[in-house]
């Protein structure tokens, strides 16, 4: 009887040391599993923007991001007298960048304001323009696109924005022009302005000035899209 027994109790040891080492392998091929179905039934862009679902705030505890490539993309504004000669579509192509990017300018005439837009955040990026979230709508598509600056640099006269204000974006591919709707104010750990929305608004906020440390709220604007244009046509 005592054999038996301690040959069951063998056993039960052999079974619980293959079940812990099953169980790892076991959880990482059903997430492999899951991002391959995410990956085929939706444009990388677009996964992409639902699973960095991080706010924009947590993302800036680094000075650098290794291994980080600044890119700059030839963007011209209305100033430039280049946007003159390019058709103006409804629809059209849009070039997609890349972490570090800066893929846009952003104008606000009322407030003196012209800032490239880069894409990503971090310290680095954050020192060099304002930031684009990479949970974010890109220019041309429709969502919420969310930029973010420092106050005491690029967005210092953010809060001098008023409803009804314009708001454009140029890019390499297109014009975007918004509308100010709408002043806002809210807590750094509230996401009511920085989630994935249906319609096709732009967010822009920073901190709100403080004169000892860093404030927990946040300021800035949220703007409705009056016109686009694209420059070249769909690819077929």
């Amino acid at each position: 009887m005592a054999k038996t027994k301690d040959t069951n109790q063998e056993a039960q040891k052999r079974s619980g040391a293959l079940g812990y080492f099953l169980t790892p392998i076991l959880l990482l091929a059903l997430c492999g599993g899951l991002a391959v179905l995410c990956y085929s039934l939706a444009p990388a862009h677009d996964v992409q923007r639902y699973l960095n679902l991080a706010f924009m705030d947590t993302l800036k505890v680094t000075s650098t991001t290794s291994g980080l490539n600044i890119r700059h993309r030839d963007i011209k504004t209305d100033d430039q007298n280049t946007t003159e000669d390019k058709p103006k579509l409804q629809e059209g192509k849009i070039n997609y960048p890349t972490f570090g990017e800066q893929y846009a300018k952003l104008e606000a005439k009322s407030i003196n304001l012209m800032v490239g837009v880069y894409y990503g955040v971090n310290s680095e990026l954050l020192s060099r323009g304002a930031c684009q979230s990479t949970q974010s709508a890109i220019f041309g598509t429709v969502g919420n696109h969310i930029i973010d600056a420092h106050v005491n640099t690029f967005f210092a006269e953010l809060h001098n924005l008023a409803v009804g204000d314009t708001v454009t974006m140029y890019t390499d591919y297109g014009k975007f022009t918004y509308e100010v709707t709408e002043k806002i104010e809210f807590n750094k750990n509230d996401k009511k302005y920085v989630g994935v929305t249906k319609d096709d608004v732009l967010t822009l906020y920073t901190c709100a000035p403080q004169v000892i440390g860093s404030s927990d709220t946040r300021i800035g604007v949220r703007c409705a899209l009056k016109e686009k244009e694209f420059y070249e046509p769909l690819e077929s």
